[in-house]
């Protein structure tokens, strides 16, 4: 292990520094379509260049070409001109794909910044500003963000899971639990023709947002909304599969009981329940692991949201509570666990533990 030395304690941070001024580099080239211009340009193209066709000040772009070149976002070409490095068209100018992280950057720059800045008054208070008081903005935002990781939650993760993809092909009913914007429902429901589905979510702007987004996808007919209170989801032995996309986490844990009693319920027997999300390490030496470490950045970008972020044994004994058997967890690009488990063919919304 190297010597813990002042100028490698001092060189970390300075890592971090050049991290807060990478994201708003990225929200800058975002904001002014730099990235956009530059994926259109295969061959590069110089600052001048630049700078003519988005109508902004050459010498300013001048410098985000370099700094973008020194942090490896974009290669130098013949002429003095820049161009973007290999993948970034998709991950940070094709707003399509499923690798693209532009929108997390545009919110870690502005929305999650103004959160972070209201920090030492909640560390004062113990006052929280949960995710559904932000506004539709942030709804929306949000949405954005997600939208990479539904798109390989429908195309890869979902159709891995045994027993899923079948059912999905199938027809099956569809409850997506935390939907937001109803973005993961509409995916669902192109990926898969015969897929029906029901959103809900405790947020009022996600479900303003999921009632217009499905209008205007014409899945209507289809897949519906509504919001979900302090009775619960409502519904019992009508859908095959429940998703809780980075929703357990979100979910005060005095509520966490109830909810997954009520996906139990709200499942056909033989039902399916799927669960992306982070988990906390359980133990202090833990915390430095790589595999752990979105789950504590997790844990600490959301704080005032009031979000804690459940360990592996809080996960399986919330599962076991409500009565879910064959419960399977298996890691997700190193960041997330997925986890599957099942209602037991007999039974029913009246037999959860």
């Amino acid at each position: 292990m190297p010597e813990v030395t002042p100028e490698r304690q001092a060189a970390r941070l300075y890592e971090y520094a050049k991290g807060f001024m990478a994201v708003h580099l990225i929200d800058t080239g975002l904001r002014l379509g730099l990235f956009a211009h530059l994926r259109e340009a295969r061959e590069g193209l110089t600052p001048a260049d630049l700078a003519r066709a988005l109508s902004l000040h050459e010498p300013y772009v001048r410098v985000w070409c370099e700094t973008a070149y020194a942090w490896e976002l974009l290669d130098a070409t013949a002429g003095g001109g820049f161009r973007l490095a290999p993948h970034y068209d998709a991950i940070l100018a094709d707003a399509a794909h499923p690798r693209y992280l532009g929108a997390l950057m545009a919110g870690l720059a502005e929305p999650l910044t103004a959160d972070l800045r209201r920090y030492p008054e909640y560390f004062r208070t113990g006052g929280v500003y949960p995710f559904q008081a932000h506004g539709q903005a942030f709804s929306r935002c949000v949405s954005e963000i997600s939208a990479g990781f539904h798109a390989a939650l429908v195309q890869r993760i979902l159709p891995a899971v045994p027993g899923i993809q079948s059912k999905l092909e199938a027809g099956a009913r569809v409850l997506d639990v935390g939907c937001g914007a109803g973005d993961l429902l509409i995916k669902l429901a192109q990926a898969y023709p015969r897929v029906e589905g029901l959103g809900v979510d405790i947020d009022p702007h996600g479900i303003g947002l999921a009632r217009w987004n499905i209008a205007e996808a014409g899945l209507g007919h289809r897949l519906q909304v509504e919001p979900v209170g302090a009775d619960g989801i409502g519904h019992a032995d009508e859908f095959d599969l429940a998703i809780l996309f980075e929703v357990l986490h979100e979910m005060k844990p005095a509520v966490r009981p109830d909810a997954l009693a009520g996906c139990y319920r709200a499942l056909k027997p033989g039902g399916t329940l799927f669960i992306l999300d982070e988990t906390y390490p359980s133990r202090v030496d833990d915390l430095r692991k790589p595999e752990y470490a979105f789950a504590v950045q997790t844990a600490f970008s959301e704080l005032v949201w009031g979000n804690t972020v459940p360990t592996r044994e809080e996960q399986e004994a919330l599962l076991a509570g409500a009565g879910y058997t064959g419960v399977q967890r298996f890691p997700i690009a190193a960041i997330f666990t997925a986890i599957t488990a099942q209602k037991p063919r007999g039974g029913h919304h009246g037999e959860s533990a």
